[in-house]
């Protein structure tokens, strides 16, 4: 994915909220991309956020434990809840392909 790196990740003991956790660390934008996204029979929440003026990614494992991963999004990077999956198969973060059309008239 161009720049996009994985900033961290870790394994939290108890439940969660994403949205606590984001308005704790100061941040006032964010969105949920996904609430059920399924991977090897876990589901993950994805959400973005805005941190310090850089997009981000965090993706919480809703099973104990309850693993997140941070990923940070450098301008110009693409994000696909496919390119979440994918990293989870592979442990690698791929540029997506971006389809081109031309007009046929």
């Amino acid at each position: 994915m161009g720049n996009m790196k994985l900033l961290q990740q870790g394994n939290w003991k108890k439940e969660i909220s994403i949205s606590h956790l984001l308005e704790r660390k100061g941040c006032d934008e964010f969105t949920l991309l996904e609430d059920e996204c399924m991977i090897d029979n876990q589901r993950y929440e994805v959400w973005w956020y805005a941190y310090k003026g850089h997009n981000h990614i965090v993706a919480k494992c809703c099973r104990y434990p309850f693993t997140l991963y941070f990923f940070l999004l450098e301008p110009k990077d693409l994000f696909r809840i496919k390119d979440f999956q994918a990293y989870m198969e592979t442990g690698d973060l791929t540029q997506p392909a971006v389809n081109m059309f031309q007009k046929i008239d």
